[in-house]
């Protein structure tokens, strides 16, 4: 029989394991550990290179200059990359180039927007400069076409684009028509009121002037006038008035005028007359008290209008309302200036008003008069032709009142024959101010015709 071999048990097996496993454990950090010290030796050795040998130093110094001057000029546009930059500018003026001397043209943008692309630098560049926005109708035909927008003057180094970047327009050949030339003066305000101007005078003579446009433009204009310009002129002048053409509504009509200004003559008069100024009186004084007496500190006025105003009018008026006066007052009123009257020497007047205790009388027997009896009718009246007059004012006005101092009448006018009742008017021809009444106030009469 062979010989058997010793065999472990197993609990010995297992600690033998564990020597071998922390054996093999114990080399690799032993390797590890030896590696890492290696390392810092050499890095150590290459550090003292460096700095204790000149010629390492030297090399060293050179590299760590070459990457200060890279840092410092990393900006700079030969290391840095371009950068991209918009912008947009707006209400760029609008330049048309076509045939103005045979064509109108129409539809055409007043201004456009702008919008630049590209590197920073050019695109500010650009966008500070003078350019325009460029509509090029050189060659066109009457009629409709659709055209680029093209902005001009803004050089090449960037993108551009337009807004609108195309347009419709329409271009009409021009025809001349003749029209009837008036004016109108403008800055009047500025003239002195107290003068007068008079109707200008052409150079041309004419009365009429030729205009150039489309014939829808033609068929549109209602009236051409000169313009002319008074502001600051006193006596007689001349001047180069522009000529405006303008439509039914009153609205400016873009067309060519020939000549569009004309020379223009005014003359300037000063026309003007003296007036009394009239006291105007209305209202009734506080109960128990009426008007003794008014003075006033001016009693004419040189007053400036046309002659023909002028002629028709003999008086100007100041008005005073008695329902305003509680006491004896100073007033100042502003004087009345009738229709056409541009201006007066006199515009205010100053008012004392007087007031006075209230009496009464009654004047009888007052003969009524006819007035407007232009067919010398017959007159016959079943009442009396007298009337008595109730008076009531100051006591010194009272006094000094009678019957002559009174014009008690019927109107006639436009009266056919046959029977009326009548009022019975009354004229106070004094100076006193006071209220009448008049007893009866009216009058029946009859008017026969004498024929």
């Amino acid at each position: 029989m062979s010989e058997k071999k010793d065999v472990k048990n197993p609990q010995e097996k297992l600690v033998a394991a564990k020597k071998i496993a922390n054996k093999t454990k114990n080399n690799f950090f032993d390797n590890i550990e030896e590696f890492v010290v290696k390392i810092f030796r050499w890095v150590s050795s290459f550090i003292d290179k460096i700095f204790f040998t000149k010629a390492y130093s030297v090399i060293f110094a050179l590299l760590l200059a070459c990457l200060l001057y890279f840092v410092v000029n990393f900006n700079d546009e030969s290391f840095s990359p371009s950068l991209s930059s918009s912008k947009t500018i707006t209400n760029v003026n609008v330049t048309s180039r076509y045939n103005s001397e045979s064509f109108e043209v129409s539809g055409l943008p007043s201004s456009c927007n702008i919008t630049f692309t590209g590197e920073a630098v050019n695109v500010n560049n650009a966008a500070s400069k003078s350019g325009y926005c460029l509509i090029n109708l050189e060659g066109y035909s009457e009629g409709s076409h659709l055209v680029d927008v093209v902005a001009t003057g803004y050089g090449d180094n960037v993108n551009i684009i337009t807004s609108p970047s195309q347009v419709q327009v329409t271009l009409k050949r021009k025809t001349t028509a003749q029209f009837d030339l008036s004016y109108d003066f403008i800055n009047q305000n500025s003239l002195d009121s107290k003068y007068i101007l008079g109707v200008p005078e052409f150079s041309t003579g004419s009365s009429k002037v030729n205009i150039r446009a489309s014939q829808d433009t033609l068929n549109s204009i209602a009236l051409v006038k000169a313009l002319i310009d008074v502001s600051g002129q006193t006596s007689d002048f001349e001047v180069e008035a522009p000529l405006v053409a303008y439509d039914s509504l009153g609205r400016m009509v873009d067309a060519e005028i020939v000549p569009s200004s004309l020379n223009v003559k005014v003359t300037i008069t000063s026309p003007h007359k003296s007036v009394p100024i009239k006291l105007n009186i209305t209202g009734d004084a506080p109960i128990g008290f009426s008007l003794e007496s008014v003075s006033m500190d001016h009693q004419t006025t040189e007053i400036y209008a046309s002659e023909s105003v002028l002629a028709n009018i003999q008086e100007v008026v100041v008005n005073l309302d008695l329902s305003t006066v509680s006491a004896d007052s100073e007033i100042i009123q502003p004087v009345v200036l009738p229709t056409g009257v541009n201006s007066s020497d006199v515009t205010m007047v100053n008012l004392k008003v007087v007031l006075a205790p209230s009496v009464s009388k009654t004047i009888t027997g007052v003969v009524i008069n006819s007035i407007n009896n232009d067919n010398n009718y017959g007159v016959s009246s079943t009442d009396t032709l007298y009337v008595s007059l109730n008076i009531t004012g100051s006591q010194s006005a009272i006094d000094s009142l009678s019957a002559n101092d009174f014009y008690v009448y019927v109107d006639f006018k436009g009266l056919e024959p046959g029977t009326y009742d009548l009022p019975v008017q009354v004229t106070n021809n004094s100076n006193a101010y006071v209220v009448v009444e008049v007893e009866p106030k009216n009058l029946n009469i009859t008017l026969v015709s004498q024929e």
